[in-house]
């Protein structure tokens, strides 16, 4: 039987900053209801990588394809985006919308009806422990209360690709775990899942694959198991 086609297909992703190569042939694949975990340290070129394949950068060279369209070629960019729900590792949020103005704002804007949202947010609101503050606005929240948000509002609108940039990064130990559980169930309903870290143990019962980045070079890859053998070999936690 063949294989599914990617969601996320990258080819040989270069990324430079002057002098500087933030990013060397990146090449990764990420299919429906798959998971992989760019892992490395800060400064290894996780984010310059996410931000590439997000269309936010553009590579020096290489290739990006989401859901078959390039994200820095127009008219493509706009079929891209629509596949792609992106959360930042700095929650980009509006100044002067509620907590739940923004589901409901990202939900009309990816097609989600009125009904739907109506049931939809609360549910998810509570889930990530932001009911009581669904009218708050941005600046009365604290760094995990915001990146919750930002995560509330990539998964109340439909993507076929779910990318996040340090995820856990603000949160506390339970909502890390309930991060988790919600990425598991986005694979399970067919998304494709690209989520970078620096915390091996997050990736542990998530991860399909991971692909090891040191000074914006590939370090390894292969399935997750295997590569966390060999990180922790090399002394990674």
């Amino acid at each position: 039987m063949a294989k599914v086609p990617p969601v996320l297909q990258a080819r040989t992703l270069n990324h430079s900053y002057g002098r500087l190569d933030a990013l060397a042939a990146l090449t990764l694949d990420v299919r429906p209801g798959e998971c992989v975990a760019l892992i490395g340290a800060n400064g290894s070129g996780k984010s310059t990588a996410v931000r590439v394949i997000a269309g936010l950068l553009a590579p020096t060279s290489g290739t990006v394809r989401i859901a078959g369209a390039d994200p820095h070629a127009e008219p493509e960019a706009e079929q891209a985006r629509a596949a792609l729900a992106l959360v930042p590792d700095n929650p980009m949020l509006y100044d002067d919308l509620t907590v739940a103005e923004h589901l409901e704002l990202v939900g009309l804007a990816h097609g989600v009806a009125d009904d739907e949202l109506t049931t939809r947010i609360p549910e998810l609101l509570e889930r990530l422990g932001l009911g009581e503050r669904r009218d708050f606005l941005p600046r009365e929240l604290s760094r995990g209360m915001r990146q919750k948000t930002q995560l509330a509002c990539a998964l109340i609108r439909p993507a076929q690709l779910l990318v996040l940039d340090e995820p856990v990064v603000g949160l506390d130990p339970p909502s890390q775990e309930l991060l988790g559980t919600l990425l598991k169930e986005a694979k399970a309903g067919g998304t494709a899942v690209l989520f970078t870290t620096h915390q091996l143990a997050f990736a542990d019962g998530l991860a399909d694959r991971a692909v090891v980045l040191q000074d914006g070079v590939v370090l390894d890859t292969g399935p997750w198991a295997k590569v966390r053998e060999r990180a922790r070999a090399r002394g990674w936690q």
